[in-house]
């Protein structure tokens, strides 16, 4: 049975979308900055020879990614319902290359942070919360090559979870990154339909043979969840951070938010115990290692 907490975080789910406060997008859609500002886009599901043949047709360095410093932010920040997300949030991604948010709301106050930050941002719609559109974003200072969204609905509550991955030139390198944005399924009896969601998006990454970073809120609160997650990573032989400090969010015991990669080189990493949200900011920093480099020049 669900224990306790879940239960709790069950019941305010029901009643939101009882007293009309979420509702859901009829067919799965990806918003862009860059190609709709406000106007929906096919996702396509994420087919993985769409999504990695896709090509732009020319970059100047200033375009794309630095091979000696990649560095991501992923945080599920709680629909922004706490004080000071805003600041926090701006604090910790000013000088960041790639932002993955979770439970990312799409209020003026989002829109203008990224537009201050002159962020490329993509939104994968899991649903509407009071008329806002609502889901994992990834947000980039440089533009993506392609995004594409997977959508799984929750069988419980049936307000969908989604998934946002997109490719990314590497200036020097002669294959582009691929990231990973989740937010996992989270109210199951079994594990069925979460085995369902992490295997769509394997599907899609093992088809990529460059360096990808997979992360987010994996709602990994269980040992059937982690063992799930522990196949997808050793089939698409990623590695796990080796955190410094213990500031991801437990549930049960077990830390739900993570950080996976390969074909990269760890320079840093932290995790920041925050109020703003109810789970804490994970930030890391990448690069390409030197004899991937020797090899791919």
């Amino acid at each position: 049975m669900l224990k306790t907490s879940l239960r709790i975080q069950l019941i305010f789910a029901i009643l939101a979308i009882l007293t009309g406060c979420v509702s859901i997008p009829v067919q799965p859609h990806v918003l862009n900055r860059d190609t709709a500002l406000a106007t929906s886009v096919d996702p396509s599901q994420c087919d993985a020879n769409t999504f990695l043949s896709a090509r732009k047709t020319s970059h100047e360095p200033s375009q794309m990614l630095d091979r000696n410093s990649i560095s991501i932010l992923n945080w599920n920040i709680y629909k922004e319902q706490r004080e000071n997300w805003e600041s926090d949030l701006r604090k910790f991604s000013s000088e960041l290359d790639i932002m993955l948010i979770q439970e990312a709301l799409l209020t003026q106050d989002l829109r203008k942070l990224l537009k201050d930050q002159n962020r490329h941002w993509s939104l994968n719609t899991a649903f509407y919360y009071d008329d806002l559109e609502a889901g994992v974003m990834n947000a980039s200072k440089i533009e993506s090559i392609t995004s594409c969204g997977i959508r799984t609905t929750e069988p419980f509550i049936r307000v969908p979870k989604t998934v946002l991955i997109s490719r990314y030139p590497i200036a020097g390198a002669s294959q582009d990154l691929v990231v990973a944005n989740i937010h996992g399924i989270n109210f199951t009896l079994g594990t069925e339909v979460y085995q369902q969601q992490l295997n769509g998006l394997k599907n899609v990454l093992a088809k990529h043979t460059g360096p990808i970073v997979l992360a987010g809120d994996f709602n990994s609160w269980s040992e059937q969840r982690l063992e799930i997650i522990k196949e997808v990573i050793s089939a698409l032989s990623l590695q796990s951070l080796s955190y410094k400090n213990h500031n991801r969010v437990t549930i049960f015991g077990n830390t739900i938010d993570h950080v996976f990669y390969r074909g990269l080189e760890v320079v840093s990493q932290d995790t920041y115990k925050v109020t703003s949200s109810d789970h804490n900011p994970i930030k890391v920093t990448f690069k390409i290692p030197d004899y991937k480099i020797a090899r791919n020049d």
